[in-house]
């Protein structure tokens, strides 16, 4: 089994907050942490880099043409005529990892190397097919290895050996946490990596921008360049990985975090691939004015392919593919220039060490403008495919919860609480206290946000709002349905179980040993509907929220666990120092919301009618703070005495960090603090 070993992991967008509120003085801010990116002093590849490809499952010519021609891109002897170029893409591994480190190239296998790197070039060395699966359809990590061995040329010596696994293999860990790998095989010190198809499995997690995102901004998918979503997101994959494998081949090269599950060179800028990007929204991007298609560098043979940006340590930023080619451009052409930007233009100094800028008159301007434009339209047809007016921007959309028409829930309403599985005391008293503290009087003189605070803004929803009571509290600690795991079904039965449905909302809340499918693949929790009542006529609603300490912290407990990607800054400390069922009462508050404000799927949500929608919270993901940006929360109350980060307090002085909330008012996120 491989010692090093490295993920490409899921993209789980989140949205920056816009709006700000002031902080008592009483508290403390949480401060976000740079995002520092460090070589270890470890071994690169370097020189040539025998690439091979096995293909294991069945994969079209096309679909291999896709690849292969994304290798043979790489290292392109004869340089492009088009810019930006994936060429372009790899020298940046070159300029910001490689010449800083020291090398190791093909040889390494054989005991040498060292010294200064050399550039890395990407030679594919050979392909192998396996469609009939030879080891099965349902791979675990441990055999990766081994099937990279067969990729790898009998007497060929290190280099990266891929592994591409179809669209209907299943890998131990795809769509869950990662959507590829890279290690090395401790015996011979050879590289490999693997990256599979998503097209079937999860391509909204593993082939967006192609593809719509289980959750997160909405926005419509892009056109995949080379037609097909599956094998467009595996290049952006490979890319990651093939660029993880040479920086930090051994595991002790560049690389962020924890070593076992390190961000790297592409996977530190997950998400971003043009200059502008955030959660949801890939960044400015060229597009194919016949076809539509998205893309940001051209390739070999006419090809065009959407790459992901690079973390560059030197300004701890994500550099761009074409940010780095505009600076080439600067160079090289004066023709090319399509921004007007005056901010070069030196101030003068006046007295006592001001600034005074300079002031060009009205009619230079109009001048200077109109001769770029000019120029822009007269420039010759040899430069045609730098010219920026022959391309098209992709813009954002904005998030909106459009208003349905459907009933929403209002007036005084109960919440049942069904703890399926062993919840200690202390745990329940914290969901519960919770649940009493959403429609609670104020304090008299507090001055710290409360709970209650928080819940009001779904009462800026058509229909007023509803106010919250604490129901019937059940404990199934034998777990009726068994240990799991639970389907969707087996939670809608435990939801009619409960009974007494009439004004009431019913929470299934699953222990931290319960598994429920899809938690943590897709979702921390989920709300619906059902029929029920005497005659089984009457609908009721209920959602389900799952306790993620022991099987995916980093996703359902984030801010108080290390998020399995993106900037790897310090967990927060929980208010109820119980990191799983402090992570529970963010999605037990998110659903709540989103079962008020949109309770029969026609009420208020973004995006398709299927349950993918985004909601009251699930629009504002990620976001409890002003401030926020994607892995930091946004600036929270702190706890002099523990250390613990909040945002709102509840009865009998119990602190909670609950998620912001769309205001339908402004349509903006709105947070407490």
């Amino acid at each position: 089994m491989a010692k090093h070993s490295h993920s490409a992991l899921l993209l789980l967008p989140m949205v920056l907050a816009i709006t700000m509120a002031a902080a008592p003085s009483v508290a403390f801010l949480v401060k976000p942490q740079p995002n520092l990116l460090t070589y270890h002093n470890g071994a690169v590849l370097s020189g040539d880099i025998p690439v091979s490809i096995l293909w294991y499952g069945r994969f079209t010519p096309a679909q291999k043409a896709v690849v292969s021609d994304f290798l043979l891109s790489l290292s392109a002897t004869t340089p492009s005529s088009r810019a930006p170029s994936v060429a372009q893409w790899w020298s940046s591994i070159n300029q910001l990892y490689l010449s800083k480190a020291a090398a190791v190239s093909k040889n390494v296998a054989h005991g040498s190397g060292g010294g200064v790197a050399r550039n890395a070039r990407v030679v594919l060395s050979g392909q192998v097919s396996d469609e009939g699966c030879s080891l099965g359809k349902s791979l675990k990590l441990s055999q990766l290895p081994a099937l990279a061995a067969r990729a790898r040329p009998a007497k060929a010596a290190g280099g990266i050996a891929l592994v591409l696994t179809a669209q209907d293999v299943a890998v131990e860990g795809f769509c869950m946490s990662r959507c590829g790998h890279h290690g090395s095989d401790p015996r011979s010190r050879a590289a490999y990596a693997w990256v599979g198809n998503a097209a079937h499995q999860c391509p909204g997690q593993c082939a967006w921008p192609f593809h719509q995102p289980v959750y997160g901004p909405q926005t419509p998918p892009l056109v995949p360049p080379s037609g097909d979503a599956g094998m467009d997101g595996v290049v952006i994959n490979v890319a990651s990985m093939v660029a993880g494998a040479v920086t930090n081949p051994f595991g002790d090269g560049f690389y962020q975090g924890d070593r076992g599950a390190p961000l790297e060179a592409a996977t530190a800028c997950a998400g971003v691939y043009g200059k502008g990007a955030y959660p949801g929204y890939a960044g400015q991007l060229l597009v194919d004015k016949a076809t539509g298609a998205s893309y940001n560098a051209y390739g070999a043979r006419g090809r065009k392919y959407l790459l992901p940006a690079l973390f560059d340590p030197d300004t701890s930023a994500c550099s761009t593919l074409q940010r780095a080619h505009t600076s080439f451009d600067k160079a090289h052409s004066s023709i090319n220039v399509h921004l007007i930007n005056l901010d070069h233009l030196a101030p003068r100094t006046m007295g006592g060490g001001r600034k005074k800028p300079v002031l060009l008159p009205l009619p230079m301007i109009r001048f200077a403008i109109l001769a770029v434009v000019v120029l822009l339209i007269v420039a010759p047809t040899r430069c045609v495919a730098f010219n920026p007016r022959m391309l098209f921007l992709v813009k954002p959309d904005p998030i909106v919860l459009r208003d349905h028409g459907g009933a929403l829930l209002s007036g005084n309403l109960t919440v049942n609480l069904l703890f399926y599985g062993r919840f200690a005391r202390a745990q329940r008293a914290i969901v519960a206290d919770f649940v009493r503290s959403l429609s609670a009087r104020p304090r008299p003189g507090a001055v710290e946000p409360s709970v209650a605070s928080w819940w009001r803004t779904t009462s800026l929803y058509r229909g007023g709002g509803a106010r919250l009571a604490l129901g019937r509290q059940i404990l199934d600690e034998r777990m009726s349905l068994g240990r799991g795991p639970l389907s969707q079904a087996n939670v809608t039965a435990l939801s009619r179980a409960v009974g007494h449905h009439r004004g009431a909302i019913t929470a299934v809340l699953t222990a931290a040993d319960v598994p429920v499918a899809p938690f943590c693949v897709s979702r921390c929790g989920s709300h619906g509907r059902d029929l029920g009542g005497a005659h089984g006529k009457a609908r009721y609603t209920y959602l389900w929220a799952g306790n993620p300490e022991r099987q995916c912290p980093g996703q359902c407990a984030w801010p108080f666990h290390r998020p399995l990607y993106g900037p790897q800054a310090p967990p927060l400390v929980p208010p109820n120092g119980d990191v799983g069922v402090d992570g529970m009462v963010i999605s037990l508050a998110a659903l709540l919301a989103g079962t008020v404000t949109n309770p029969y799927g026609d009420g208020y949500y973004q995006g398709d009618d299927t349950g993918a929608g985004l909601e009251a919270a699930t629009a504002c993901a990620g976001i409890f703070g002003s401030g926020a940006y994607p892995g930091y929360p946004g600036k929270l109350l702190m706890d002099p005495a523990t250390g613990a980060s909040y945002n709102a307090v509840g009865v009998g002085g119990r602190k909670y960090l609950l998620p912001a909330l769309w205001d339908p008012m402004t349509s903006q996120c709105k947070t407490l603090v």
